[in-house]
């Protein structure tokens, strides 16, 4: 079996998920961050350019990921719920008291109402996210925002690659605690990059995940627009989801004052999905289970195209859940206790890629290709409850898809429209 001994190889066989953590970590900056097109951001380092430390590698979610209780964690890891859904303290569904902040979110706009909270109650610093590279709509920088009107002008998911740890220097360097928003994965990162930094888990002071299956490549994105006959490079503005529960894939192109089309979130879903890389259908975590707070879609009630916004919101730790009890006597978010059936009924198909996740990397075992070293997690529990077709898919068609797209082969980048990702932005 291949060995994963150097950054490079976490690209070439395919486990890099883009966080950017690397590229934060290295003490000599030597680490750049790239997005190509057809596999989503990775990272590039000269071969004659690195020196002999571990430091890339030790932060890698790629590499180990530790879904160990951490302190603050309740107890109860046990039983098969948590098995399932990760460690919860609570679960609430509701919605941002503030009717813009609803409206323009998601579903219910609370991360973002928690944020503001967090800014404007808890005096922390900043909020560490990804938003829309204005000058490059299609594509995504991170940012540390300050207030609540620079979160306003950032709602909304986006479905295209986005690399929050990079930015984690400004969270570092800040005079007090920040928020940090990202994906499953992205907080996997986060985690790692706490246990090597002290002044940065010192600066830390709430992480925040969303439900997420991760993210298609860029591609993606520019094969759908050019599906609704739209040129890429003609889009100023591009909102995935928002605007209502659960919103639309609307882009607006130059010179117009309104979106030049329309897409219910089911429909531009089930295209963009399709343009997911391999290393994503590797990653278990796909409701935050690393972070203090998570939120998603209530799924479990069909949306009636009226509702402006609600979600399920789930503490996992103990801080996470005295940061929402806070929000709610503060009158950031209106929320009611939630039953565990709803976040089951919700995100079932979460729990499925979870569970098939065993029999992939069981699959690529038997076909000596390196995996991701997991702590903490029982994949073997959540394979076992899947449908017998949802045990062969993960297994037996994972083989046959390694063999027709040659994944036991080292992966060529192609560099074609490949472009450097953006230095985060800070304030």
């Amino acid at each position: 079996m291949p060995r994963i001994q150097k950054l490079s190889h976490v690209v070439d066989w395919r486990l890099c998920l883009g966080c950017g953590a690397c590229a934060y970590i290295c003490p000599d900056d030597r680490v750049t961050l790239v997005d190509f097109l057809k596999e989503g951001i990775r990272p590039v380092v000269k071969a004659d350019d690195c020196g002999s430390c571990r430091e890339c590698l030790d932060v890698c979610p790629a590499v180990q990921s530790d879904f160990r209780p951490s302190e603050g964690t309740p107890s109860g890891t046990d039983d098969a719920f948590t098995k399932e859904w990760g460690p919860v303290a609570a679960i609430w569904e509701g919605y941002a008291v503030n009717p813009e902040i609803r409206y323009k979110g998601s579903s219910g706009g609370a991360l973002t109402a928690i944020s503001v909270y967090c800014l404007e109650k808890l005096g922390m610093h900043g909020v560490l996210h990804s938003a829309q590279d204005p000058n490059d709509p299609i594509r995504n920088l991170t940012r540390l925002s300050r207030t609540q009107t620079e979160l306003l002008a950032a709602t909304g998911s986006r479905y295209s690659p986005a690399s929050v740890c990079n930015g984690l220097g400004s969270v570092e360097s800040a005079p007090s605690p920040c928020v940090v928003i990202g994906k499953p994965s992205e907080i996997s990162g986060v985690r790692n990059a706490r246990k090597l930094r002290p002044e940065l888990d010192r600066k830390i002071g709430v992480t925040l995940s969303f439900f997420c299956a991760e993210s298609p490549a860029t591609r993606g994105t520019e094969a759908l627009l050019q599906k609704l006959g739209i040129e890429p490079g003609s889009v100023v503005d591009l909102r995935y989801r928002g605007h209502g529960w659960p919103g639309h894939f609307a882009p607006t192109v130059k010179g117009a004052a309104n979106p030049a089309a329309k897409l219910t979130y089911s429909e531009s879903w089930a295209f963009l999905q399709a343009y997911r890389p391999w290393s994503v259908l590797l990653w278990p975590d796909g409701t935050g289970e690393q972070a203090d707070i998570s939120c998603g879609d209530p799924w479990y009630e069909a949306p009636d195209g009226k509702n402006p916004g609600f979600s399920l919101i789930v503490a996992r730790t103990t801080r996470g859940r005295e940061i929402i009890e806070g929000a709610i006597a503060a009158g950031y978010l209106s929320l009611i206790a939630a039953e565990n059936w709803k976040l089951s009924k919700s995100q079932a198909g979460l729990l499925a890629k979870k569970g098939e996740v065993w029999g992939r990397r069981a699959a690529m075992r038997l076909l000596r290709l390196p995996v991701t070293r997991l702590e903490g997690i029982d994949l073997w529990h959540c394979w076992k409850i899947q449908p017998l077709f949802g045990k062969l898919r993960s297994t037996v068609g994972t083989i046959r898809r390694i063999f027709r797209r040659k994944i036991y082969r080292r992966l060529r980048l192609d560099e074609q429209n490949a472009k450097p990702v953006k230095m985060p932005l800070a304030r």
